[in-house]
């Protein structure tokens, strides 16, 4: 039998949307292949891990028309970043498995968000919980300027 840790929901897809839901490991695995990515050092060599791509879960929930916005939220609910639906959700992945396993949370599992060739780093979330779509902007505690910036990433991020 599969442990039961695989049927719970790692995260949720909420917000401006028909079907929210949450998503489970088995979940993610279950989707078509077609959105599963197998090694992700094949698209980006900086990254690795099983995952599957955004776009598909976004698709489940069925986004109302007219939004424009997602915010992606950690477990700690202390770093959220809100990114356009459309432009992200095409190329964003979530990555839910490295070396075969469940990623623990202190190496920022269960799930991370990632956007593969994106220029912002800070734009990628790790220890996802939560999902929001949006038409309006949501809660993005990003540094807003390069001040700020530089001292989050010398603080050791």
């Amino acid at each position: 039998a599969m442990p039961a840790r695989n049927t719970h929901a790692l995260f949720t897809v909420e917000g401006q949307c028909w079907r929210p839901r949450g998503f489970s490991h088995l979940d993610l695995e279950s989707l078509h292949r077609y959105y599963q990515i197998a090694d992700m050092s094949t698209v980006d060599e900086r990254l690795a891990g099983k995952a599957v791509r955004l776009r598909k879960v976004i698709d489940l929930v069925g986004p109302d028309h007219g939004t424009k916005y997602m915010t992606i939220e950690s477990a700690d609910g202390e770093y959220s970043v809100c990114l356009p639906l459309d432009e992200i959700a095409r190329t964003a992945v979530l990555i839910y498995e490295v070396g075969g396993k469940p990623i623990p949370p202190e190496d920022g599992g269960p799930v991370r968000f990632v956007i593969p060739y994106y220029s912002d780093n800070c734009a990628n979330v790790k220890s996802v919980s939560r999902i929001v779509i949006s038409k309006q902007p949501g809660k993005d505690t990003r540094p807003s300027n390069r001040e700020q910036h530089e001292q989050l990433h010398s603080a050791g991020n």
